[in-house]
């Protein structure tokens, strides 16, 4: 099995020189054997995988796919009206995500691709497109299992752990730390003296997706700010990278991968901020691997399903 990266940007594609070494492409994941394949968001990666996806799968040979979309914020969906294998017949992809805002998941993708945004509605796509409304209930796709759960971040979002009963990936993006809550009461102070004194302080909802993502063997996870940046952005929806490491650790996960990375931060400060987070890793004593998720960026784990 392969988890490989697409899009790890946040907010908005950001193509340019200073972007060249970790990607300017917005949110996509693939996940996939040689019997499955699972995509994690649509942002602007999904548009070269799937010119990828037509190399794999040369003239003749159809493409069966499941899309899992953790919200819909433009910077997750964007890129599906540019996803090649949607326009060849006889290709199908399930899509599934939560309601949002009220409305149907099929109807969100209908409003992205009216004649006021995109010459090609989602009608005339010859693929066949089903939409699967979720819960938490876990979905199951080829023997791999893929359990949701509701992550913090403004509308409804979700969180994805893959397992396939020999290997567990979890891509939580968009995350933020339930803390935040505390600007709400209009009591900042605390929050502010942890963030000064550099502790990461995990409130019950945190501590109960810790246990979501326990074990797993990659964890993919938002690291959008540094503390002094979430500071000024409570409630944007976004995790900064003492927390992403801070979860992983308690989680007791084999390898962090920092994802979904500010659109204004260049490659030199990634490559900065990664060396910071492996020190302080080093510093806990723990064996845990980080990464800054990079466009390419593929692992391959052991699977054992024949």
């Amino acid at each position: 099995m392969r988890v490989k990266f697409w899009g790890t940007r946040g907010s908005i594609a950001t193509p340019g020189q200073d972007t060249v070494k970790y990607g300017g492409n917005t949110s996509c994941v693939e996940v996939s054997d040689d019997q499955t394949l699972v995509i994690f968001d649509a942002g602007t990666g999904i548009r070269p995988l799937g010119l990828d996806l037509l190399k794999r799968f040369p003239d003749g040979k159809r493409i069966h796919g499941h899309i899992f979309i953790s919200h819909f914020h433009l910077d997750h969906i964007q890129g599906f009206p540019f996803f090649v294998p949607v326009y060849k017949q006889g290709n199908s992809f399930t899509i599934y995500g939560c309601e949002g805002a009220g409305k149907k998941l099929e109807n969100i993708f209908v409003g992205q691709m009216s004649p006021e945004y995109f010459p090609v509605t989602l009608k005339e796509m010859p693929a066949e497109l089903r939409f699967m409304q979720l819960t938490t209930r876990p979905v199951e796709v080829n023997g791999w299992k893929i359990h949701p759960t509701y992550v913090n971040h403004p509308g409804l979002a979700l969180g994805y752990r893959l397992d396939t009963g020999s290997a567990k990936v979890a891509y939580i993006t968009d995350n933020e730390p339930f803390r935040y809550l505390l600007r709400q009461q209009g009591n900042l102070d605390p929050l502010y003296d942890d963030l000064d004194r550099g502790q990461v302080v995990l409130e019950r909802e945190d501590k109960n997706l810790v246990e979501f993502i326990r074990g797993v063997d990659i964890l993919i996870h938002d690291a959008q700010y540094t503390i002094d940046e979430y500071k000024v952005k409570l409630s944007w929806g976004h995790s900064f990278y003492e927390f992403a490491i801070e979860m992983a650790l308690q989680a007791e996960v084999k390898q962090l991968v920092l994802f979904h990375h500010d659109p204004m931060r260049p490659d030199r400060q990634l490559d900065e901020l990664l060396a910071k987070c492996k020190a302080v890793v080093a510093k806990r004593n723990s064996k845990m691997v980080v990464n800054a998720a990079w466009e390419g960026l593929e692992i391959r784990l052991a699977d054992n399903r024949k």
